[in-house]
């Protein structure tokens, strides 16, 4: 059977940094589920497809390609590459308001159950260890107050050279998160049996370091 370890969190806490990292040093496949509704937020920007339009943004979803290159995400939409255009402010709040269709949410999980393949999987998201891979042996749950992970996000856009307003970034993530949690359809929840990690006062090296020893301990491994 097919191992697969989830990360799962709200923005800003490393989920991506540590599952790249468990990735990496174990040789999986890698699923950034947030980028598959990025991706379908980014086609609906600029296909001007409304968020309430159901039916456009299934079809988006439809439309885009998702597999596996060199054990990482490859997104293609019409045959081009998208997947350096996805990571902005703007495609992150259109792709929480994406996230919160039920129709969209239901569209996708097969696709993300399809990365699921030998030798193992690591899978990022806010529903991976909860709907999506209930089944993985090491579930993951990273997280922070809304304070630091917001000067998180404002230091890596500001690294980036946008303008933003850590005022303002705040004012989002806490929009974006009760969109995530209050959502009927894979809300985001701390999974049952997940292994929980707070990462305020984490460095990023005590974070792998603390992932790692876990990692060794469930699967026998000393990545």
């Amino acid at each position: 059977m097919t191992s697969v370890i989830t990360v799962d969190g709200p923005s800003g806490v490393g989920k991506g940094t540590i599952s790249e990292y468990l990735s990496d040093k174990l040789k999986w496949n890698y699923l950034n589920s947030g980028a598959l509704y990025r991706s379908i937020a980014w086609v609906a920007i600029n296909e001007s497809i409304e968020l309430n339009d159901t039916v456009g943004l299934d079809n988006a979803s439809k439309n885009i390609s998702f597999t596996l290159h060199d054990k990482k995400l490859l997104i293609e939409y019409k045959r081009k590459s998208i997947g350096s255009f996805i990571y902005n402010e703007e495609v992150a709040k259109t792709a929480s308001k994406v996230a919160s269709n039920p129709k969209v949410r239901r569209s996708i999980v097969n696709i993300q159950r399809q990365f699921k393949k030998e030798p193992g999987l690591v899978a990022e998201g806010r529903d991976m260890g909860s709907v999506i891979f209930p089944e993985s042996e090491l579930k993951i749950f990273l997280t922070a107050s809304i304070e630091t992970r917001a000067g998180r996000r404002y230091k890596q856009l500001k690294d980036r050279e946008f303008n933003v307003s850590l005022p303002a970034l705040i004012k989002d993530l806490d929009a974006r998160d009760d969109r995530d949690k209050s959502r009927e359809n894979s809300p985001l929840v701390i999974p049952t049996g997940a292994f929980v990690i707070e990462t305020d006062d984490l460095t990023i090296i005590d974070l792998k370091k603390i992932v790692k020893e876990k990692v060794n301990k469930t699967y026998g491994t000393n990545i």
